[in-house]
């Protein structure tokens, strides 16, 4: 699990179970059986004490079903499901779900899941929702803009 410093801040393997299985019959995670078997293996191999195989290869195999030929290298499906998977857990932190007690995450630059308690929901509400629109914001760049740092003065002169 996760590194705390109140035993309390942990939330114990049940709880844990019972806020994957609210998130798996969520909107988000119910109709995404992908999803669903990345976020159950990690959080069970995590749960079970064996966080070192939660890795590329295992969860490809293991998780979505690709044969011992799979090569994490070459196929990017466990990278591309992962930030599927992270965008999906936020959205459900943040929406009806942002009452949920148990916090479940993936961190970046790795699968092995996080778990932790809420202590206010409302202000992790608004950190998720600002690095949503981050992250929209990065992802969809003016068209303008790039066209106005090379031609600051393009406005069409009219001739008279």
């Amino acid at each position: 699990m996760t590194a705390a410093n109140d035993s309390n801040d942990v939330p114990t393997a049940e709880e844990i179970r019972a806020a994957v299985e609210r998130i798996v019959a969520s909107p988000g995670f119910h109709r995404s059986p992908q999803l669903v078997a990345f976020l159950r293996f990690v959080v069970e191999s995590a749960l079970g004490g064996k966080a070192e195989y939660i890795k590329s290869y295992t969860i490809g195999v293991e998780a979505l079903g690709r044969n011992e030929y799979f090569d994490p290298q070459v196929d990017p499906i466990v990278r591309v499901e992962a930030a599927r998977l992270r965008r999906a857990l936020a959205s459900y932190f943040i929406g009806d779900s942002a009452r949920s007690s148990v916090m479940i995450e993936i961190p970046l630059g790795g699968y092995v899941p996080t778990f932790s308690r809420r202590r206010d929901s409302r202000s992790i509400e608004i950190l998720i929702a600002a690095l949503i629109r981050t992250l929209r914001i990065m992802r969809i760049p003016s068209q303008a803009y790039p066209f106005r740092l090379l031609f600051p003065s393009s406005r069409r002169r009219q001739s008279g």
